[in-house]
Formats: C-alpha cells, sequence, structure tokens
C-alpha cells in the first residue's frame, strides 16, 4: 500500500511523508532567527547560538496527527542519538522535536484533540510546537527531518538509523573562521535542456554564494564560468551579506552544443580561502525527439494507482521543476503554453489505458508533463507513449518520480484528424466556443460511431458544477453550458467518450 508523500491536488494541503526530498530552506542555508520553547517547561533555546558554539541542531518537523511521524517517535531513533552523542552522552548535536502544523494547539502535544498519542512523556529531548518553522524552512510534508551544521547547511537526513545521524553529524561543516571567504556552496542552474531544431542551447549560469566569513561582506567579487579550460560567461557581483547569509548570482548567459557540458564556476577574486571557491555545474543538452506529424496521443497505459496520474500539455519548453508548483499552475492557474490538461483524480480504473488527444498542432516545440501524487511515477506494467496519426511513436520511461518532463517537437503541422491511429476514440473534433464565456459556451464535437458521451465541468477547488450524460450519440454534437450563475475564474471541461477523457479549459468573463 502506498503511502501519500506529497499531495499535488487542487487544495494543496500538507500531507504525510515516509521519505523524500524536502523542499530545503533558500539554498539549502539555515536563515537564521529561530528559537524554540519546549512544553511544557518552558525553556527556550536559541537555534542560532547552538550552532554559534559549534554544535549542530537535529530538527525533528512533525506533525501530531502523523501517522509515520507517531512511528519514527515511538522507534526511539532519537532517543539513541540523544544518549549517544546528544546531551545524554557526549553532547556533540542539540536534538529537538517540533510539532509545526500551524492548525494544532500546542497542549495537543500530550495527546487529545487530533494527536495520535503523548509526545512528551518519556521523551529526553525537548519537544515543543512552533507555527512558524514551516513557513521559515520551506516545510513540504511530515515528517522532515533536518540537520542543521554550523556552517548553516541544511540537510534533510530522513528517518535514519542512530548510526546514520552519527555519520551525518560527524560530516557537518565548522563555524566560520576567515573575515574574507565568500563561498560557493549551490549550482541552481538546469541540468538538462532539450534543443529543438538546430543551433545551440541558450540557458543562464546560476549559483548560490554564501557569506562563510566571521563578519559581513560588502564588495564586488569576480565570478567566471569556464568549459574546457576557456570562459565562457563572467560577471562582476556585488556581495552585501552578514555572516552565513546566501545569494544567488547570475553569472551570465551561454550557448551550449549537443551533449554533457562541464561547466566549472569559480570566484576568481583572491578571498581568504581558495579551496570552496568553485563548483560543477554540468548541463546535458539533448534533442528533442521528433514527434511527427502535430495529430497527436498521448496513450497512457496505467499501473494500479490509476488515481494518482495527472497530464497537462503545453507548447514551448518546461519552465517550471516543482511538482507541486507546476501542478497548481495548470490546474486552472496559468501555466505558460498551456494547451490541455488530466487533472489527478480523474483516472480511477486501474491498469487502463488512456488517451489525451492534441490535434492541429502547428511545427514547433511542445512538451507535456505527467504527475504523480506518490511521488514514484508509474510502476511495473505501466507504459506511456506518445503517437503521432502519421504512425510516429515515441515512448517513454514511467518512473519519473512526482514529475516526468517529456519534451518533443512536431515537424509537420496537424490536420486536426486522428485517422492513423488505430486507437484513436470515435472523436474527429472538438470545439469549445464562446472562450472565454460569459452567459454561455458552447461544447461541439463530431462522432464518428455511436460514442457513450458524459460532459462534467469543474471549478478551481475541483467541485463539478455542471454535469450532462448525453447517452449513445453519433455524429455531430452541440451541447449548451449555461455559465451565467458561475463565478468569473478558470475552469476545466471534461468530456467522457467511451471511457477516454479529454479536458478542455475555459475562462469564465465576468
Amino acid at each position: 500500500m502506498k503511502k501519500i508523500l506529497q499531495s499535488l491536488g487542487v487544495a494543496a494541503l500538507m500531507t504525510v511523508a515516509g521519505s523524500a526530498n524536502a523542499q530545503l530552506p533558500d539554498y539549502g542555508v539555515y536563515p537564521g532567527g529561530l528559537t524554540l520553547t519546549d512544553y511544557p517547561g518552558g525553556t527556550t533555546y536559541d537555534i542560532d547560538a547552538i550552532l554559534d558554539s559549534g554544535k549542530p541542531v537535529i530538527l525533528d518537523l512533525f506533525a501530531v496527527w502523523c501517522g509515520p511521524c507517531w512511528n519514527y517517535h515511538q522507534a526511539g531513533t532519537l532517543e539513541d542519538v540523544y544518549n549517544n552523542i546528544g546531551a545524554g552522552g557526549t553532547d556533540e548535536v542539540f536534538i529537538i522535536a517540533v510539532d509545526a502544523d500551524p492548525s494544532t494547539p500546542e497542549n495537543t502535544l500530550d495527546g487529545g484533540g487530533n494527536s495520535i498519542g503523548d509526545w512528551v512523556t518519556g521523551t529526553d529531548y525537548p519537544v515543543c510546537n512552533d507555527d512558524g518553522v514551516a513557513s521559515l524552512m520551506n516545510l513540504a510534508y511530515y515528517p522532515t527531518l533536518l540537520l542543521i551544521c554550523p556552517d548553516r547547511t541544511v540537510t534533510e537526513v530522513g528517518q535514519a538509523s542512530a548510526a546514520g545521524w552519527v555519520s551525518a553529524v560527524n560530516a557537518c561543516g565548522s563555524t566560520a573562521s576567515n573575515t574574507n571567504d565568500p563561498r560557493i556552496i549551490d549550482n541552481t542552474s538546469v541540468s538538462d535542456i532539450t534543443l529543438c531544431g538546430g543551433g545551440t542551447a541558450t540557458t543562464d549560469i546560476k549559483v548560490a554564494v554564501q557569506n562563510y566569513s566571521t563578519s559581513a561582506i560588502n564588495g564586488t567579487y569576480t565570478i567566471e564560468a569556464s568549459l574546457g579550460g576557456s570562459p565562457i560567461a563572467t560577471t562582476n557581483a556585488t556581495l552585501n551579506l552578514q555572516p552565513y547569509a546566501a545569494t544567488e548570482v547570475n553569472v551570465g548567459s551561454v550557448n551550449l552544443a549537443l551533449g554533457m557540458n562541464n561547466v566549472l564556476v569559480t570566484i576568481t577574486t583572491a578571498n581568504d580561502d581558495l579551496t570552496n571557491d568553485d563548483i560543477s555545474a554540468p548541463i546535458n543538452v539533448v534533442q528533442a525527439v521528433d514527434a511527427g506529424a502535430g495529430d497527436l496521443d498521448i496513450e497512457v497505459k496505467l499501473d494500479n494507482y490509476a488515481s494518482e496520474v495527472g497530464v497537462a500539455v503545453a507548447s514551448g519548453n518546461p519552465y517550471l521543476t516543482d511538482a507541486s508548483a507546476a501542478y497548481s499552475a495548470a490546474n486552472g492557474g496559468s501555466y505558460t503554453g498551456l494547451i490541455d490538461f488530466v487533472s489527478i483524480g480523474t483516472w480511477t480504473a486501474n491498469g487502463s489505458t488512456q488517451h489525451v488527444y492534441v490535434p492541429g498542432l502547428a511545427t514547433g516545440c511542445y512538451h507535456f508533463i505527467m504527475f504523480d501524487d506518490y511521488g514514484d511515477g508509474m510502476l511495473s506494467g505501466s507504459s506511456l507513449k506518445l503517437i503521432s496519426d502519421d504512425g510516429t511513436t515515441n515512448t517513454f520511461a514511467t518512473n519519473y518520480g512526482s514529475m516526468g518532463t517529456f519534451a518533443f517537437e512536431v515537424t509537420e503541422a496537424g490536420d486536426g484528424g486522428f485517422t492513423g491511429v488505430e486507437e484513436a476514440i470515435a472523436v474527429t473534433s472538438i470545439e469549445l466556443f464562446p472562450n472565454p464565456a460569459v452567459d454561455m459556451t458552447n461544447v461541439q464535437l463530431n462522432l464518428s460511431e455511436v460514442s457513450v458521451v458524459t460532459i462534467e465541468m469543474y471549478n478551481a477547488l475541483g467541485q463539478i458544477v455542471y454535469t450532462n450524460n448525453l447517452g449513445e450519440v453519433n455524429g455531430f454534437q452541440n451541447v449548451e453550458v449555461a455559465t451565467a450563475d458561475l463565478e468569473g475564474g478558470m475552469y476545466l471541461m471534461n468530456i467522457n467518450v467511451n471511457g477516454n477523457i479529454m479536458t478542455k479549459r475555459v475562462t469564465v468573463a465576468k
């Protein structure tokens, strides 16, 4: 049975997690300013002061209602760490557990309310409730177990063993010791680029720079990107940073050829420690697959978790890499170039084969995104294909995590039909007009054979605001949908033909 890792649904809620990569604070650097008060004792702990003393901090961020959180807490792993290298042992690390859900009151730590149990009794290290830590640490799910090192780098260790925690603590960076030590701590450039047509790929080289100094720095530092030993971009970055603060620096725009481009980014201005002044920024440029003619069928053979999967189709290259942000933007929001969308939860028949038909595309670059609200893509028995009306077929991997992006190029304009695809449903055309709608919109479809048709319209909350079961129909159909009583905004129109669902977006203007 799969556990929910991260909700990608319309109503974005914090959900429980077994293990995954948390959305860490910006650039993986602790932002500072966190004080926590234990319950019920009332002792206040200044996390910055603890880090300044050279001691790492383990944060167990949980919710009192979270089952996996409770299981890890009850296993006693952090108790073992506490009695080994924590205050109960050699006192090398500070451990604190925090109920980070702002909606739960502090007294639920004792049990009661929606709490699973008593989180305090028998726990040697501090336990507290804090309403601000979730936003401070960009918390994405529960439990999230973080290690903050004295150099302010933050790592998600996860539900590790006691030995795993000891190893992570031993690998921590120390407090700053130099007076002028900017260092590159993260490569924030894109790692993969899909190129349509010929030529080269253009992208910005970006890195995160931290002030790893004992005092503030305020000066100009030259940062250079090189490829094969030759400079390809340079910038003079003005860094005005307090100790341990970090910022992103755009080194410049570069043109990259197909293949792996092993870019090296270096601070070339003299400073106290040159050993932390460079970072590798590998960027792989691949050619987009040739989809052939622009009448396309995305054929999805689902696994046994059909309701976890959604798909978006858009023109151009992907521009959002975070699954939650991309899903929210596409599903009723604003996603650049969006053509079609099938919401997570629309497909419910486990093991079935579904189709997303995208007719009449002009030549150019496109992409589709598969979403999975568990975070492991589709499992054994599934498949993912892009089939053109001219017979061109491309197959993609289905173990893509929370989101897989698949770029393709249409090299011949589509004519709006699907006659060359064996699996095509009996729809030769679908039109939705007027769009935007004020008082009404028409759904027009042409059917080449008798088909069972249902039309449903959803608002941005996923609620059905219109439904019409046409039953068995054939030929040209015009369905008038009243919108006068609807609020202004974006809606999704699902047209279900013989179990195959096509989704259109309609805007209601008020």
